[in-house]
């Protein structure tokens, strides 16, 4: 070899090293086909059973795969694990067929007694999954959840044979099948949960990289706290033709400042949200990259109305009455969002907001009520605790309402602030005086969001009870038309906006950037997708 090739040879070398080490990670990664997603924080858990953030309900539907799955574009039910069903005359029992190319990740069926083990799993009091309450409407679900039956073997559930499984209703459900769509609802590998003591008690070990089995798209490779939780292709997928993409790496950036500087310098594809003081900046110079979807959510603050004063329906209305949400939408949010002063979206599910419920803030009315309740001008209020996760979007949220509880009812407030685990740990434990909280809808129908303040709800952080309320959710469960049943849903809701436990504050829109290189990412109200169809194209260059 000539001394001239081999110059020529080492130039070519470096410089073909150089442009690799140019190259971003998100052109790496679009080549190789893994998505890089930003994610808003680490998984509590990936234990379908017990994950209950948006975080983590991204990654198990990744990972993990229902009887039915919702179409991404319109929401409507698609066949999944179940390759159909029948729905009897009386449309209280479900026989799913399965598909029987369905399998794990370590290759072993996916069977219908694998779904019998996973739902009886998931309402044992041992394990208290917060989303149990979703079961409720399967016979029995709810006596087994509470205690009051003992034998698991009597949940409306059963396996026919390895490809039939059977479910047997409380009563008629309408939007039974978009139940379905939720994590805690997926089947689990009985053998494993076993294997790691995890069937009767929770036990995250099951959930390691290392020993997880599970029957989605993607098997889990990697999760390293504070840094990527990463997906792969699972080889052994029954729908394998679908998955466009070789892998996903969700990324939890809790500070959306961060997160923003992360997608501007090549780290990611799209982003979990956008800074609010950014958006008019990103649409005048980046257009392509802003997305704004219409979202099926609802931003609101819990009290704990087991703690004084809280326990005051007056101090709660007082403290609602007096924040200006539009204010905080125009000065903070800037995403067209949508003041809130009830909990369910207007037109969710064919409800329409009443319009017995008030929807203008009321300073002098909140004077009053405050006064009523024996604390004129905020005299005598302890300072109240102000808990929310840690994010650059909840802060300025929560300084505002601190400033408005100040200036109108002379109330002070303390901001408190925690990572998501502990904000989690203290929602659930009922560790605080007032508690931001979002819900974003499960499936399209008003239940979504009104199931969650029965008095039995396991996802009732705030503590209040109504029996009236109870009586009115039970009965549309059971309505005998739709009529009927929008308007016990609409009841209930006047009487939780009038007993004021949450103060809704805004509709979400879903705002976030995302790169042209994703392909068929298509927005829907419950920002709903299995990654079905999703692919990374590279940019040409012109």
């Amino acid at each position: 070899m000539s001394w001239v090739v081999r110059i020529f040879i080492c130039v070519l070398f470096v410089l073909v090293s150089a442009c690799s080490q140019s190259s971003t990670p998100v052109e790496l990664a679009t080549k190789q086909g893994i998505l890089l997603m930003g994610n808003s924080a680490d998984p509590e858990s990936l234990d379908p059973a017990l994950s209950t953030g948006l975080s983590e309900s991204k990654i198990l539907r990744a990972l993990f795969e229902g009887l039915v799955r919702a179409n991404d574009k319109t929401l409507e039910v698609e066949p999944a694990i179940a390759k159909s069903w029948k729905i009897s005359e009386d449309s209280k029992t479900y026989t799913f067929f399965l598909d029987e190319k369905a399998k794990w990740s370590d290759g072993s069926n996916v069977v219908a007694g694998d779904f019998v083990f996973a739902w009886r799993r998931a309402l044992k009091p041992t394990i208290a999954a917060e989303y149990a309450s979703l079961m409720y409407v399967i016979k029995n679900a709810k006596a087994i959840a509470t205690g009051k039956e003992k034998d698991s073997s009597k949940l409306g559930v059963k396996a026919i044979d390895d490809y039939t499984l059977q479910v047997e209703l409380e009563n008629k459900c309408p939007y039974f099948l978009s139940l379905l769509y939720h994590n805690v609802f997926f089947p689990l590998h009985e053998k494993t949960l076993k294997k790691f003591g995890a069937d009767n008690f929770p036990n995250a070990v099951w959930t390691k990289p290392e020993n997880i089995v599970s029957n989605g798209a993607f098997v889990l490779t990697k999760w390293s706290i504070n840094s990527v939780v990463s997906v792969r292709r699972n080889k052994y997928y029954r729908d394998c033709n679908s998955i466009k993409l070789n892998g996903i790496d969700f990324i939890p950036i809790s500070n959306i400042n961060t997160e923003d500087r992360a997608f501007r310098a090549g780290q990611l594809h799209m982003t979990d949200s956008v800074c609010p003081h950014r958006i008019a900046n990103i649409i005048s110079k980046t257009p392509q990259n802003f997305r704004s979807d219409k979202w099926l959510g609802t931003y609101y603050y819990a009290f704990n109305t087991m703690r004084k004063p809280f326990n005051d329906v007056r101090v709660r209305k007082a403290l609602s009455l007096v924040i200006d949400r539009q204010a905080i939408i125009d000065n903070f949010l800037k995403a067209k969002q949508v003041p809130a002063y009830c909990l369910v979206p207007d037109g969710c599910g064919g409800m329409r907001t009443s319009d017995k419920i008030l929807k203008q803030n009321n300073i002098v009315l909140a004077k009053k009520l405050l006064a009523e309740a024996g604390y004129p001008e905020g005299k005598g209020i302890p300072v109240i605790k102000i808990t929310y996760n840690v994010s650059e979007q909840h802060k300025p949220i929560a300084e505002a309402i601190q400033q408005m509880w100040k200036t109108h009812l002379g109330v002070n407030a303390q901001l408190y602030n925690l990572s998501w685990p502990a904000y989690l740990s203290a929602r659930k434990n009922k560790d605080f005086d007032v508690v931001r909280a979002s819900w974003i809808g499960d499936f399209a129908e008003p239940e979504t969001f009104l199931d969650m303040f029965t008095s039995l709800s396991a996802l009732n952080h705030s503590s209040w009870k109504n029996s009236k309320y109870d009586a009115l959710m039970k009965k549309s469960a059971s309505a005998k038309s739709q009529k009927e049943r929008l308007q016990c849903l609409v009841e209930a809701e006047e009487i939780l906006i009038d007993s004021a436990p949450i103060i809704p504050l805004y509709f979400y829109s879903r705002v976030y950037q995302i790169l042209p290189v994703v392909k068929n990412w298509n927005g829907n109200l419950l920002d709903y997708r299995d990654y079905k169809g999703v692919y990374l194209e590279e940019e040409v260059s012109k």
